[in-house]
């Protein structure tokens, strides 16, 4: 049998998931910065919106760090930073402006791993723009504020709809939204990651999801 929330109408999805996409996807006007932090994913719109920020003067650098995750390790053939370091020079950036770290394996390593690699190079950026999927964007900027106070971040998500950013099944995306939740509250009380206050409307939003995908 079909899974309820497989069952529901476009629209209606859309609008159960809304209040945890609006949460999770910060996103802020981008200015000049010192580097464009780009972190590994599957997801192409990432670099994409990367070059495009590029494009526009915003930072004359760019850092893509990632080395694989559970999305990509049977898709790439080289880890993510790579394949998106490609990606960026085929739309336009010089690759001599693309630092590439190939360690981070999930997104505190990003932000240690990348930063490392930006100041090895003699560099210490003080502002960054942040692109990311939309969802993983609090998750990012709460991860720098804990580990790198002292740099100013703005999250810069490639823009749309949650339907237009769904990468997995229906079900499997919506189990996901409510995961991300559960992880800042995992990664603020081990101390990774700046520790977030979800509202209690989030969070009943959360629990009308959870219970939605429990029903056959």
């Amino acid at each position: 049998m079909t899974p309820a929330i497989d069952r529901l109408e476009e629209a209606e999805y859309e609008r159960l998931l809304a209040p945890l996409w609006a949460y999770l996807a910060r996103a802020h006007a981008p200015v000049p910065s010192d580097v464009i932090f780009v972190f590994g994913s599957r997801d192409f719109a990432v670099p994409r919106q990367a070059a495009q920020l590029y494009a526009e003067g915003l930072s004359s650098r760019v850092l893509v760090s990632g080395q694989f995750g559970p999305m990509t390790e049977r898709v790439f053939d080289k880890p993510e930073a790579l394949v998106f370091k490609d990606e960026l020079s085929r739309l336009g950036v010089p690759r001599s402006a693309i630092i590439a770290e190939v360690q981070a394996r999930n997104t505190l390593e990003n932000v240690r791993f990348g930063m490392s690699a930006i100041t090895g190079g003699g560099y210490t950026p003080r502002s960054a723009l942040l692109v990311a999927k939309a969802f993983v964007m609090r998750r990012c900027l709460a991860t720098f504020a804990r580990q790198y106070p002292a740099v100013e971040v703005r999250g810069c998500p490639p823009a749309g709809t949650l339907v237009a950013h769904r990468d997995r099944s229906r079900s499997a995306f919506a189990a996901r939204l409510v995961g991300e939740l559960h992880r800042l509250d995992r990664y603020g009380s081990a101390g990774d990651i700046e520790p977030q206050t979800i509202p209690a409307a989030i969070r009943a939003a959360a629990h009308r999801v959870e219970n939605v995908l429990a029903r056959p």
